[in-house]
């Protein structure tokens, strides 16, 4: 664990909710289930600063237990999905870290609700964030698409990264507004080590581009040693054993001792 996990752990660890999380997913459910009754408007918990300024204090709390407007098939799927990524991070990082995470999202979400402030807000950012922390904690781990398509977490995230950025670009304030609630508790959390892996992958890469450019030297330069007889070389036979006689001439180990032979044969005449 890195200082700057230790430093967030002690920020939040002294008012760590056991199970927020699942009590968000929870609350969607409920409020999901008596708004398809018809009990309930389920508009009235989504959050706009327009509407707090009006009077209406409760949607800067409600807004992250609001469900979406989906299908309630989509919304099952969705509810598992969020429910098992939750308890995931829950266990790898602790309660006090996980509550951290989750009130960074909510405090980024009001934070960018400034910029379009008659928009209303829903809990779109729990759903980004959870799984783009899941999917950098875990990257290769594989969901089953429909339960069918196998895909890595990784590939997806750079799916959802695409797609943030398109919408950023390209939506209006509401979605620049999601896209920023969604990213910024990620790169408070994972920001330090982003840079250090950036910074990382630049030295291997630099490492790597100097090795090749040594090879590319020594390949230019030809083999260092070649034998004057059989022309075997270091490159072709790197686990020879080439000598050198006192007339700098080169000799692999065969031909050297067939030329020490010779010299004996000559001086004994």
């Amino acid at each position: 664990m890195s200082r700057w996990q230790h430093f967030l752990d002690r920020i939040a660890r002294p008012f760590a909710v056991p199970h927020l999380f699942s009590a968000i997913v929870a609350g969607q459910v409920f409020f999901y289930l008596v708004s398809l009754l018809g009990l309930f408007d389920e508009t009235r918990l989504w959050f706009a600063w327009s509407a707090v300024w009006g009077g209406e204090w409760w949607r800067v709390l409600t807004f992250m237990i609001a469900p979406p407007s989906v299908h309630w098939v989509w919304f099952a799927f969705a509810v598992m999905f969020l429910w098992s990524l939750g308890s995931a991070l829950e266990q790898e990082w602790g309660t006090a870290r996980l509550n951290l995470f989750i009130l960074l999202g909510a405090t980024f979400t009001l934070a960018a609700a400034l910029l379009a402030p008659n928009r209303v807000v829903g809990s779109g950012f729990i759903a980004g964030s959870v799984f783009l922390a899941f999917a950098y904690l875990n990257p290769n781990h594989v969901f089953h698409l429909y339960f069918i398509l196998p895909v890595k977490a990784k590939w997806l995230a750079a799916l959802t990264l695409l797609f943030y950025t398109y919408s950023f670009f390209t939506g209006g304030p509401a979605a620049q507004v999601a896209v920023l609630a969604a990213l910024g508790n990620c790169l408070v959390f994972f920001g330090p080590q982003l840079v250090a892996d950036y910074r990382a992958g630049r030295r291997n890469l630099a490492y790597r581009a100097k090795q090749t450019e040594a090879r590319r030297e020594e390949v230019a330069a030809g083999p260092r040693h070649v034998c004057v007889v059989c022309g075997k070389n270091s490159d072709t036979h790197p686990q020879e054993d080439f000598r050198y006689r006192a007339d700098d001439r080169c000799y692999c180990s065969e031909h050297v001792r067939a030329s020490l032979a010779g010299q004996a044969t000559e001086g004994g005449k």
